[in-house]
């Protein structure tokens, strides 16, 4: 938002910064599943039970939800001028905070999760 003006290429923005950062969370919880393969035959790390990875598989579910919810909103977005000024009361505006929420809550979830099971998973 500049000067109070809210425009549709700012929305687009925070979506391709978002679409990023879900992209780098999936890639880290690859990252931990090929971790936890090579510490199967280790004797001093436990690799992780059926539960966690079963949570990781929802997890990387949700992140896939989200990224696919966000693509869903920058194609209706596409349709209109990106100058376009839209103020706080706009639909479009509310649907993104809604999402700007949802991706605040998957991040904490996220980094949260992740250093745990980096600590499990670490030397």
């Amino acid at each position: 938002m500049k000067g109070g003006k809210i425009n549709l290429i700012d929305l687009d923005f925070e979506y391709k910064m978002w679409k990023n950062r879900l992209n780098l969370f999936v890639k880290e919880i690859e990252i931990l599943k090929n971790r936890n393969e090579e510490v199967k035959d280790e004797q001093y790390i436990s690799e992780l039970n059926t539960v966690e990875l079963m949570v990781l598989d929802e997890h990387s579910e949700q992140l896939r939800k989200l990224s696919n919810r966000i693509k869903v909103q920058e194609n209706e977005l596409q349709f209109y001028n990106k100058d376009f000024p839209i103020t706080q009361d706009h639909q479009y505006f509310k649907e993104h905070e809604v999402l700007r929420k949802k991706m605040q809550d998957i991040s904490k979830v996220h980094l949260y999760r992740v250093a745990d099971l980096i600590k499990a998973l670490g030397i």
